[in-house]
């Protein structure tokens, strides 16, 4: 049975699976507000203007040719609306760059010409996709997950759209976000997908995540490593 999360989300948006994800759909909708009322505030003035010196005859309305205060008002508001967008932005993006000392989850992430793998370093067990098969990343309920990214031929993009946030996977190169992940549990098939097109087969780069309680996990993980 799953169990959804009951954070909001937008209509037809997936489920929110991490604490970061909460923070990046309040940002979102700040933005989309913020850009609703800028948007319903110049179609109201435009309307105004409009309607109040619509043609009636040949005499002009007064003309003004300068006017410092309005001048410096939709300069500086619009300054300031990005400023703190961005100032709000760059906290949270920032945030899950940060890497602490207490995760309780390591997963390595390498990504290939046309799919994934997922490494469990603590438990020695490896999750690889194939041509028929697409992987499943396993994660527990309410921990501190750290992903470690690489990739073994071409860039390719971690997108798990429940997540908020993607990061780039670079040959050579280790990459490293933590997420903090909500108590929902559930099966999510199709949740996660390479966003960087990376050649032919660049579609069967998909991936399922699945959020189990901290004792399924384990229980999972001793499994799997012992197959």
């Amino acid at each position: 049975m799953t169990a959804w999360s009951t954070a909001p989300a937008g209509p037809g948006a997936p489920p929110l699976l991490t604490e970061q994800a909460a923070d990046i759909e309040q940002i979102w909708d700040a933005f989309f507000y913020i850009a609703l009322g800028v948007g319903a505030l110049v179609v109201a003035l435009l309307a105004w203007v409009i309607l109040r010196y619509r043609h009636r005859d040949d005499v002009l309305p007064r003309q003004r040719h300068a006017h410092i205060p309005l001048e410096i008002g939709y300069t500086v508001v619009p300054l300031l609306i990005v400023v703190g967008l961005f100032a709000v932005t760059f906290g949270s993006v920032r945030a899950i760059d940060e890497l602490g000392d207490d995760t309780d989850l390591v997963v390595e992430v390498t990504g290939f010409q046309w799919q994934w793998q997922f490494e469990y370093p603590e438990s020695g067990l490896t999750v690889v996709g194939d041509e028929t098969t697409d992987p499943e990343l396993v994660l527990p309920a309410g921990a501190t997950v750290r992903f470690e990214m690489t990739s073994l031929d071409v860039i390719h993009s971690f997108w798990i759209p429940a997540f908020r946030f993607k990061r780039d996977v670079i040959p050579g190169i280790v990459t490293r976000f933590e997420v903090d992940v909500t108590d929902a549990t559930g099966t999510f098939p199709e949740a996660g997908v390479c966003a960087e097109f990376c050649g032919l087969d660049h579609h069967k780069m998909g991936f399922g995540v699945r959020v189990v309680t901290a004792d399924e996990f384990e229980t999972w993980a001793a499994q799997e490593a012992g197959r």
